[in-house]
């Protein structure tokens, strides 16, 4: 009889061995392309003062940008389109589909919009009252 158990937290590193051997035994199985993801970061200095941050995830075609974030009396001068612009740059070297992220409706909705990231996804009421917001940028086909 199948026991199912609750539990709050991570899975043990011997369950979650088992689970990540099982996902790839069916990709393969499957002809998916391999799971391979490669971190990125770009890193803004002033004085050697952390001013602002790009860290990101190159997966199959496309980067993922995970956090973007610039120091508060940096903010409104151009410092996050430059950290941006950098990611583009390197997707297009990279001869990349393109970048995608998600960002809060609190955040910067419309900066992404200014930038030219296109929304393909709004998951309502996440938080209550708010919006996740999925955005990205093809840069090829």
């Amino acid at each position: 009889m199948v026991d199912i158990r609750f539990r709050v937290g991570n899975l043990t590193s011997e369950e979650q061995a088992i689970v990540t051997a099982g996902f790839a035994y069916y990709s393969e199985t499957n002809a998916a392309p391999p799971f391979v993801q490669k971190k990125l970061a770009w890193i803004a200095e002033n004085n050697q003062e952390l001013i602002g941050v790009l860290t990101a995830a190159l997966l199959w075609d496309w980067i993922y940008i995970d956090e973007l974030w610039v120091a508060e009396n940096y903010r409104q001068q151009g410092l996050g389109t430059s950290l941006m612009k950098q990611a583009e740059s390197y997707a297009v070297s990279q001869q990349l589909v393109g970048l995608w992220l998600w960002t809060q409706s609190w955040q910067a909705e419309n900066f992404y919009k200014k930038l030219g990231y296109q929304e393909f996804t709004r998951f309502e009421d996440f938080p209550r009252g708010h919006s996740r917001i999925g955005f990205r940028k093809q840069l090829r086909e």
